[in-house]
């Protein structure tokens, strides 16, 4: 994969792991953070053989783990419909039995009010999750790292193609984290685009790490 931003030279996104878009240019961290969520045309993304890809889709945009609410909410469809897919016979049954004695205890207890009351039951799964308000345990949600590791579970389990875009991971983790992300990435065959804005002196990361940086100048050292 390629992605280019404006005039700058081409990242070349070929093989797992995390890639770390480092920036000292207030210019280029807006522009870029806008290109992932289509809100410029700054950002041209291709396949290596430069077939076009549409940015918005190709990334999935997430922002500061810390500071953009419950990141996993928009990820229920996805993990409901995973969930249901490789749900086996078995345990559909139970589930669904479960359900209809709920039902006929609820049936029950309204035929002992004096209003005609009466519920309608569906064996539709995925609105029966719905209603008992299926979510990710917070508990996984209090930590920096926690959050980066949840959404790449995510991405793993629900096979989604779209690649991890995540912003200020610098503030939360230690050199020791960013190697054991940067190992957990790889374990699952995943690319991770991470952006700071910061100096190349500042970024405490392993080696091992692609860093493309663009100084305040909006001079590439990569």
């Amino acid at each position: 994969m390629i992605l280019t931003y404006a005039t700058h030279k081409k990242w070349v996104f070929k093989d797992p792991g995390i890639k770390v878009i480092g920036l000292q240019s207030s210019i280029a961290y807006r522009d870029i953070i806008q290109g992932f969520q289509g809100k410029n045309k700054l950002l041209i993304c291709s396949e290596d053989d430069y077939s076009p890809l549409d940015v918005s889709k190709t990334f999935d945009f997430i922002g500061d783990p810390m500071l953009s609410g419950d990141i996993t909410k928009k990820y229920m469809p996805h993990i409901v419909s995973s969930y249901l897919k490789n749900l086996d016979e078995e345990n559909r049954n139970k589930v669904i039995k479960s359900f209809y004695n709920l039902e006929s205890t609820l049936q029950d207890s309204l035929l002992l009010e004096d209003l005609p009351l009466a519920i309608n039951f569906d064996e539709d799964l995925k609105k029966l999750l719905k209603f008992t308000e299926i979510h990710l345990d917070k508990s996984m949600l209090l930590s920096p790292y926690g959050i980066i590791e949840t959404v790449l579970k995510i991405h793993q389990t629900c096979n989604l193609k779209s690649v991890p875009v995540i912003c200020n991971v610098a503030h939360y983790l230690e050199e020791q984290e960013w190697q054991e992300l940067a190992s957990l990435v790889t374990e699952m065959n995943l690319i991770l685009v991470v952006i700071e804005f910061t100096t190349r002196e500042n970024l405490a990361i392993s080696k091992d790490i692609p860093f493309y940086y663009i100084d305040k100048d909006l001079i590439d050292w990569y």
